[in-house]
């Protein structure tokens, strides 16, 4: 846990009428000196004015007429970093209506002046991308805080309902909204897209110091999880990064508010004078308690103020005269503002099942260290498995019955465990004898026959093989065992081989004549006229489809034969394994070091097996990929006999509608062949694209000006565009109508 203060920054809005005489910039950069001169009051020139006339206020950084990068370089850049490895951070812009808060935030209309907001989310998916060792989850929310409610600026103004949105805060301190819409965004244009569409539905209005003032304060939020892809300690970091775009405090006076913006003006002003209240309160150490809640804002930004959180404020300022007063009060609560401390600490949470694969690997990697200290003092016998394998209780049975049998004068005793499981074995035996009147030594441990080991070549469950033919009639590389059919289903699979072995058995006796020029009695049917043409015209296109069927057909039995091996490979190599393992714990439980010639063998032979089935597996793959060529040569070949037949047929005896009888039944099964489906419709022009209007003309070469001028700025203008398309712009209107009649 570190402590650190709130850091201050104060902006100046650029002006051609600054207050010099007023306000003074020192050249460090961080000081602020002002001159207030003292008011007289009329007809008392003797009345003594003991008002103080300069104040010096010192800051993190004082920036004045600066650009839209070197305030995010300053304000922003840090954050960020600091959130991508687990920190939550807090901007937020604080000052007089007018004096540049939403621009600092939100940035102009061009790419150039776009605020924090847009730079932290490109900056966020750049670091994201140049960490692939990292998995990444980010989502964003967009809020606002209108008259002291709460609305979701992401989701439908017509159908949200406020109410349903509510502040809560959980055993961390961390504060949350219930309800709020967060959605999870995997790039930067999705990320804009809903800033740009938050930003549509804000309530704003017109008064006299600003055309477009908020009239709400306005939060949006990027939740950034992410874990390691490389490292399985389990552990997650959670953060989030607000940009809180507080409303303007204004004087009813000078703004000339009436109505339902006086109203407005109100609530964002006693909203402020709590927020100053908790900063107070926070500045001072004897203080004990902090009005968090007194209003929405204070509540939300609780985690920011005093809590878990690297915060940053932007005080902007409107340094000309008229606004000196305000000026004046913003640099006070900066002041106070830079007296608050956070105390930041890193969100890690760690996976509870991840935690428990890591103990288990590591009280795993404990027994097999102290098995090796074992073999090394003669103990080799002794094993620290909480569960006997398969084998070993296979084994230790075979033991137990001999034993009971006679055969074997008594069983070496070489562990606990051992014990153990030999009482278990027992008392199984003595429950079995029981109950059918004997014993029954051929039993296993759990009443039933002595089972072999899994893996073994009778067993049931060993794993399947690879490679073999699918029933559907292609041929895949996956595990597939054929599966039984019985008499009813083999004669189905018959009758429907023969069937598509006769590509010319189609019934046509419900087709329609083909309309032609010659008499109906003289116009040939199309299967024979097809026939005529494949020994004629066709003949060659026609051989070349048999010729490629032929090759089809072989590759498709070479492939069978390859996926056999594979199989049988498959199969030698899960003995071979098998064996080894066996005589690996056999190896264990003896005392000598010396390497066993038979293991030794097995692994050659698995070696080997290994191999050749690389080998085989490689030439399977080759004979697939042959075959898949053998495939496109045949539907390439029969559409281009459909094609000109069709021609043929069509200029020997009239060209016939649709419904004329079709297709040759060849197998397409579809009057329209691929190469006229893939074949372009071209207009009367002979152009194969579309026309672009005048609106599309002028999109392309926005497009081709903003590419010109910066690559980088695309995503920036597409999303700005998408969200003003599909913007809801009555959003606001409807919130202000709800929250008018929930007042009522």
């Amino acid at each position: 846990m570190v402590k650190s203060h709130v850091q201050v920054l104060i902006r100046t809005r650029p002006t051609d009428k600054f207050a010099s005489n007023c306000l003074n910039l020192a050249d460090d950069g961080k000081t602020v000196h002002v001159h207030m001169a003292k008011k007289k009051k009329p007809g008392r020139d003797d009345f003594v004015n003991n008002q103080q006339e300069d104040f010096t206020y010192k800051y993190d950084r004082v920036m004045h007429n600066v650009t839209q990068e070197a305030i995010y370089n300053q304000v922003g850049s840090g954050i960020v970093r600091s959130v991508l490895d687990g920190y939550n951070g807090t901007a937020l812009c604080y000052g007089q209506t007018g004096a540049g808060k939403t621009y600092t935030m939100s940035g102009g209309n061009d790419f150039k002046q776009r605020g924090m907001v847009p730079r932290a989310i490109a900056n966020i998916f750049n670091d994201i991308t140049n960490k692939p060792e990292q998995s990444f989850e980010v989502r964003v929310s967009y809020m606002e805080i209108y008259n002291e409610r709460l609305f979701d600026l992401l989701a439908d103004p017509a159908s949200a309902n406020p109410d349903d949105l509510h502040i809560q805060e959980d055993a961390k301190g961390s504060i949350s909204v219930k309800n709020l819409s967060t959605p999870i965004v995997t790039q930067e244009a999705d990320a804009l897209a809903y800033f740009f569409e938050g930003n549509a539905n804000r309530a704003i209005a017109e008064h006299q110091l600003n055309t477009n003032s908020s009239r709400s304060h306005c939060v949006f939020t990027v939740y950034v999880s992410c874990r390691s892809r490389v490292e399985s300690d389990g552990q997650t970091t959670h953060s989030k990064l607000n940009f809180v775009d507080l409303a303007g405090s204004e004087r009813l006076s000078k703004s000339g508010s009436e109505g339902q913006v006086a109203k407005e003006a109100m609530y964002i002003n006693k909203s402020l004078t709590f927020l100053e209240q908790v900063v107070i309160a926070l500045s001072t150490s004897a203080r004990e308690h902090v009005p968090y809640r007194q209003c929405r804002l204070t509540n939300l930004l609780k985690d920011s103020l005093g809590g878990n959180c690297k915060t940053v404020m932007v005080a902007n300022i409107w340094a000309e005269e008229q606004h000196l007063e305000e000026t004046v009060s913003t640099l006070k609560f900066a002041t106070r503002m830079m007296r608050v401390q956070n105390e930041v600490t890193q969100n890690v949470s760690i996976d509870a099942q991840a935690q428990i694969r890591n103990m288990a690997k590591e009280i795993a990697e404990l027994k097999s260290e102290l098995q090796m200290q074992n073999q090394l003092h003669g103990k080799s016998h002794i094993t620290y498995s909480e569960e006997y394998t398969d084998d070993e209780r296979f084994e230790l049975q075979t033991q137990v019955r001999d034993y009971c049998d006679g055969k074997t004068p008594e069983i070496d005793i070489k562990s606990l465990r051992q014990v153990k499981e030999m009482f278990r074995i027992f008392k199984q035996l003595v429950e079995t004898a029981e109950l059918e009147g004997g014993p029954r030594r051929s039993s296993g441990a759990d009443g039933g026959p002595l089972k072999a080991a899994p893996g073994t070549p009778g067993d049931e469950n060993s794993e399947e093989g690879v490679g073999d033919v699918e029933t559907s009639g292609g041929f895949g590389i996956g595990t597939a065992i054929p599966a039984k059919l019985d008499k009813t289903a083999k004669e189905n699979a018959r009758q429907q081989n023969a069937v598509q072995g006769q590509p010319h058995a189609r019934d046509l006796s419900t087709e329609e004549p083909a309309r032609e020029s010659m008499s109906p009695a003289d116009m040939p049917n199309r299967n024979d006229a097809f026939e005529m043409y494949k020994s004629n015209d066709g003949y060659e296109v026609a051989e070349l489809l048999k010729r490629s069927t032929a090759s089809l057909r072989e590759k498709k039995k070479q492939f069978k034969e390859y996926a056999s091996k594979v199989n049988a490979c498959k199969a030698k190599i899960d003995e071979l394994r098998l064996k080894v393992q066996a005589k690996k714990e056999e190896d264990d439980n003896n005392d000598d070091d010396v390497v066993d010639v038979e293991y030794f063998r097995a692994l050659t032979s698995l070696k080997e097996q290994k191999q050749a089935y690389r080998l085989v597996h490689e030439e399977m793959a080759q004979v697939k990929s042959e075959m898949d060529y053998e495939t496109r040569m045949v539907e390439q070949a029969r559409s281009k006999l459909i094609v000109e037949f069709t021609q043929w047929y069509d200029s020997t005896y009239g060209a016939g509608d649709e419904s004329a009888g079709g297709m040759p039944p060849i197998g397409s099964g579809s009057a329209v062949s691929p190469l006229q489906a893939r074949t372009p419709k071209m207009d009367r022009r002979g152009f194969d694209e579309d026309v672009l209007d005048d609106g599309e003309k002028f999109e392309n070469m926005e497009r081709a000006r903003i590419m010109a001028e910066d690559p980088d700025s695309t995503v920036y203008y597409s999303a700005k565009k998408n969200a003003a398309m599909t913007a809801k712009s009555q959003g606001a209107a409807v919130r202000k109508a709800a929250a008018v009649r929930a007042k009522r």
